[in-house]
């Protein structure tokens, strides 16, 4: 009979400020890629203990408001280390945030992945779908290039989410291809893609993953004094241009952000002439105020965002484009107080409410045909620790369509209840999650018309849901492995359920279906990493199942051209509403459920050389519709990219190099897309707190097309163009 007896490890230290020797109080201090972590006492000291390790090293980071961070890596020889006095150097704001009250959990998955700093301006363009097109396994879903969307792995309009500071947008993006994202990327300071368990803290339906944008000049950063963080830049191929005018105003322990924003574009052109009417103009005004207290802080914002943009021409709707112009209002309430309770130790409460509304226009009418509208309530709550999160969250939603637009005005009400938490056993890190909750979907039934739903199916509808996930992560020595398990439940949007007429702006005549039932969908992804400098590797495959999968389909597709001034040759179609558009027809769309396949694989490949990086990233996603026994349709293809990276002193060069592989497999009534190989080349420079960065895209002017653009067939991508951005913080 053997006898095992665990070895624990005390490391304790105390936090001083460099500049005065005084100790530093609620300093975060915890063990990289673990659920151990402490904070300071009114002393300075902290104390970690780890019991059972197989690790001979661990690193250390501790982090504080207003200092720089300390990594510390420690070598695990003794059962006692202390790490003695240990000096921070205050901090000065540069570009990015500084945070107060934070305890964030530092819980990442091996396919996880973060833009920030210089990293992020590398990539930056003029909206969130550009910015990351470069990513591994993300497509950019488009109706020109500014109503552009990310599609993740397949996936796409609501089945991930997309969310600012943690909370959704609040426009109707996700209902539609032609409705923008109301978000300008000059004001965001990092994007981060989550995956795994943590990411059902954000919704129930992210089996494609969570897009979480940080946001200048939010709730926890706190300054010092008075800062002015002034972004100028442009772009050619659309003559854009963009200026972004930040204040921070400190007052003892209050603090006022005022945000300024402006974007202009003209038409896009491409390496074959301009298209029509894709110009945009967007501006955006935000004020908020902060009062700061020891263990907590009360927040308030108010967020004017404009935005007039258009939609292309097209002969299967309006011959002349549409235009279309948006507003929303959003006013938000965050509070955050530093706890002990149980293990928990922090509280947050976020009060959000957005008054969205945009009208869609023919082209140069001053009546608009549909206007859209979405008022909504939100309330959140969370309790947190370093490894756990538990919340509660309450929406009602208030859908009001006008105009040419048949759905229902409709409200929603949603509850749901949540949780995440990390646990070590046996040197591995377990991670579970769940999302319940309860959805009320109530259209107004007076004076309903339909050209083609039954009015006796327009009826409140009750859902009940439970989405849930648990993982693995293991670190053996060099190679870690991750590896979860997930089921998502969505239900059905309004317009899936109700609509029955025409979407001026996406060229479509849209039908929905009542009695839809809940999407679900059933993940499982694992990753091996292996860590050694000069190489880095990892390769992450997943496969998702769904037997219920919501697409909105083509009821049809007429073969032969329609030519104007001509009797259309498909005439008295069933695929075809006669009399909508501008053109006397749409194509009919409807919503059904299907049985589908998503499932694709990742592969990354890193070799350091001193001061140059090379990274390889292949990636590859096949979606299948089981029921039809043909590909989904609108998957992004095969994609492979080589990135050689050299940065030396205040300078970053980037050269890219990105193959896009032809896409062949086809849903109905979809059309082949060539291959594709575009250069793009970067430059950035970084000195004391400014940057100035010069992208040049598509340097080879290639004519290429976005298999997932709804033009293709009209006009390819975005030929050369230099992309100049200058950021400055004084």
């Amino acid at each position: 009979m053997g006898l095992s007896l665990a070895q624990t490890y005390n490391i304790s230290g105390t936090i001083l400020n460099s500049k005065t020797k005084e100790p530093i109080e609620n300093t975060n201090v915890f063990i990289e890629n673990s659920n151990i972590g402490s904070t300071t006492d009114n002393e300075g000291y902290f104390l970690l203990s780890l019991s059972n390790s197989i690790k001979k090293t661990i690193i250390v980071k501790i982090k504080m408001i207003g200092f720089e961070e300390k990594i510390i890596t420690v070598d695990l020889i003794n059962p006692r280390i202390n790490l003695n006095d240990i000096y921070l150097e205050v901090q000065s704001l540069e570009l990015k945030p500084i945070h107060v009250h934070s305890h964030n959990n530092e819980s990442k998955q091996i396919s996880d992945i973060n833009l920030s700093g210089q990293e992020l301006n590398n990539n930056l363009l003029s909206n969130l779908a550009l910015t990351l097109s470069s990513q591994p396994n993300i497509g950019v879903n488009s109706f020109g290039i500014v109503t552009s969307k990310p599609v993740l792995r397949g996936f796409s309009g609501d089945r991930f989410l997309i969310t600012k500071e943690g909370s959704n947008l609040g426009d109707l993006s996700k209902s539609s291809i032609d409705h923008v994202l109301t978000l300008d990327m000059s004001e965001v300071n990092e994007v981060e893609i989550i995956r795994g368990p943590k990411s059902l803290l954000f919704g129930s339906n992210a089996i494609g993953g969570v897009i979480n944008t940080t946001i200048m000049g939010n709730a926890k950063t706190k300054v010092d004094k008075f800062y002015r963080n002034f972004t100028f830049g442009g772009e050619t191929y659309n003559k854009g241009l963009h200026s972004n005018l930040m204040f921070y105003i400190p007052h003892n322990n209050n603090q006022f952000n005022i945000l300024i924003n402006n974007r202009n574009t003209n038409n896009q052109t491409s390496p074959i002439g301009t298209l029509e009417n894709t110009y945009s103009n967007t501006s955006n005004l935000k004020l908020s105020y902060s009062k700061y207290n020891k263990h907590n802080f009360l927040n308030f914002v108010f967020e004017n965002f404009k935005m007039n943009y258009g939609i292309p021409p097209s002969y299967e709707g309006h011959i002349n484009g549409v235009d279309i112009e948006l507003f929303k209002n959003t006013f938000q309430i965050n509070y955050h107080q530093d706890l002990s309770f149980g293990k928990f130790n922090q509280l947050d409460i976020k009060y959000n409410f957005i008054d969205y509304e945009h009208q869609e226009f023919e082209s140069n009418s001053n009546n608009y045909s549909v206007a859209l509208s979405k008022i909504s309530y939100n309330i959140k709550m969370e309790i947190k620790s370093l490894e756990s999160t538990l919340g509660a969250e309450f929406n009602y939603k208030e859908f009001l369509p006008g105009g040419f637009y048949w759905t229902p005005p409709t409200d929603e009400l949603n509850i749901e209840l949540y949780g995440f938490t990390e646990n070590e056993y046996n040197n591995f890190d377990l991670l579970s999650s769940f999302r319940l909750g309860y959805l009320t979907v109530k259209p107004n039934q007076n004076n309903l018309s339909f050209s083609n739903l039954d009015i006796e199916d327009i009826n409140k509808r009750n859902f009940k849901y439970l989405s849930s996930s648990i993982g693995i992560r293991k670190i053996i020595n060099k190679f870690e492995i991750n590896s979860w398990i997930m089921n998502t439940m969505k239900a059905p949007q309004i317009e899936e359920l109700y609509s029955d007429g025409p979407h001026l702006g996406s060229y479509s005549y849209e039908i929905g279906e009542p009695n839809l039932k809940l999407e679900k969908i059933y993940g499982i992804e694992s990753s091996v990493a292996y860590n050694s400098n000069p190489i880095n590797t990892s390769i992450t495959a997943f496969y998702n199942y769904s037997p219920y999968y919501y697409q909105m389909t083509k009821m049809g597709n007429c073969e032969e051209n329609f030519i104007i001034g001509e009797s259309h040759p498909c005439a008295g179609a069933d695929f075809i509403e006669w009399g909508s558009g501008s053109s006397g027809w749409l194509y009919k769309y409807r919503t059904e459920g299907i049985r589908s396949i998503i499932k694709g694989i990742e592969y990354n490949l890193e070799y350091n050389i001193t001061d140059l990086k090379i990274i390889y990233d292949f990636s590859l996603v096949y979606g299948d519709n089981l029921t039809s026994k043909t590909p989904l349709s609108y998957v992004n293809p095969t994609k492979e990219t080589l990135n050689l990276d050299y940065k030396r002193n205040y300078m970053n060069y980037k050269l890219r190099l990105s193959k896009i592989h032809s896409q062949d497999r086809l849903g109905e009534f979809e059309t082949y897309t060539p291959s594709s190989f575009l250069m793009d080349f970067i430059v950035g420079y970084n000195f004391k707190n400014q940057n100035i960065t010069i992208q040049l895209n598509n340097m080879l002017n290639e004519k290429y097309y976005n298999h997932l653009s709804k033009i293709k067939s009209i006009m390819p991508e975005a030929g050369r163009n230099m992309v100049i951005s200058y950021k400055v913080l004084f």
